[in-house]
């Protein structure tokens, strides 16, 4: 029963990678409607957040279809219910970056001071960062690999890194805002930043995971 369980579990978590790599799909989408925001280019990035959109719905089909999967055979509860928080703590990474990218819908880009905009291509860049760094110790995990640990820590020193990046980034969107008047431009990026800035706090939920998984593991 043991063996059965532990063959379900890696089956199961294969199955919750595929779900991961439509997120990992979306982070990078994210980055390219960041640019094009960045870049001004208002059809261009209202476009992508089309895809963002999509790949965020897609990804949802796949987390509901895992946790059906979950629910049936050999499983014990505790292992059942790591894969499903697994799942869960994946998908709110896609939906903070979701609602970050339709809150900078509501904003003008031309408004928002060059400098800003392109400290929020820095910090896509490093939510990409983090993801793939998550995908790598996922891969670890799902492999066995002794490294699984270590991967994992490696997403909590990415995820400091996105924090002191943000205290920059917001305070850089509140000095505009003293000066600028826009309020409502000022509050969205406000708001997307904190979005940005919630799912890689997620990412590092998730490797957080991947280590209780590990540990379990161990005899």
């Amino acid at each position: 029963m043991i063996w059965l369980g532990r063959k379900r579990e890696r089956e199961m978590l294969r199955l919750s990678k595929l779900h991961f790599d439509k997120i990992m799909e979306l982070t990078k989408v994210f980055k390219e409607y960041i640019v094009l925001y960045s870049g001004c280019r208002p059809e261009e990035y209202s476009s992508k957040y089309q895809m963002i959109f999509r790949l965020e719905r897609e990804a949802d089909e796949e987390k509901e279809r895992i946790i059906s999967e979950v629910s049936k055979g050999p499983f014990h509860p505790i292992d059942r219910e790591d894969i499903i928080s697994l799942v869960l703590t994946v998908d709110d990474i896609a939906a903070n970056l979701k609602s970050a990218s339709r809150r900078l819908l509501y904003t003008d880009s031309r408004n928002v001071p060059e400098a800003v905009r392109g400290k929020l291509v820095g910090l896509a860049d490093l939510i990409v960062e983090i993801v793939e760094k998550l995908g790598e110790a996922f891969n670890a995990l799902i492999d066995g690999s002794r490294d699984t640990l270590k991967l994992a820590d490696l997403v909590e020193r990415k995820e400091e890194e996105i924090d002191e990046f943000r205290h920059d980034l917001i305070h850089d969107v509140l000095k505009w805002g003293d000066s600028s008047g826009r309020l409502s431009d000022v509050l969205m990026v406000k708001e997307a930043v904190e979005n940005i800035e919630t799912a890689s706090d997620k990412a590092e939920d998730v490797a957080d995971l991947i280590r209780r998984i590990t540990v379990t593991r161990i005899p």
